[in-house]
């Protein structure tokens, strides 16, 4: 976490920068009342990556749902990474390595039991897409 905490956003690998991007126009969608697979999908799909979108959708969704806390987001335009976003790059590129008792370990600090698994497994997910 401490790798991508207060960060610029500008320093960060382009795969990196582009799940800032994403969680926080997930976050900006849902609380301006849109769809976040809309406001998601042109960017994505220009980056071959449409497919991540239902997993991308599904672990947020987990996040704001099934979380012990709500974690706080930037807008887009900031420039720096923030503890929550560090802390969910910190996921994604745990399942990227494949270290998934890491990826369990931050999964179980931020949701609840039940969200675990499917969290786990959509980080997974997302993380195949990203390399692909």
């Amino acid at each position: 976490m401490y790798q991508y905490l207060d960060r610029s956003v500008s320093d960060l690998p382009a795969s990196e920068a582009l799940l800032v991007w994403a969680m926080r126009q997930w976050v900006g969608a849902m609380r301006g009342g849109r769809c976040p697979c809309a406001a998601l999908g042109p960017t994505l799909a220009s980056r071959q990556l449409a497919a991540m979108l239902p997993d991308f959708n599904i672990a947020m969704m987990l996040l704001d749902r099934e979380g012990h806390a709500q974690l706080q987001f930037r807008t887009v335009a900031c420039g720096r990474v923030s503890d929550d976003e560090a802390l969910l790059l910190s996921l994604h590129a745990a399942a990227a390595r494949g270290e998934e008792i890491l990826v369990g370990r931050i999964a179980e600090a931020l949701v609840k039991p039940d969200a675990q698994r499917a969290l786990r497994f959509a980080a997974g997910r997302i993380a195949l897409f990203m390399a692909a």
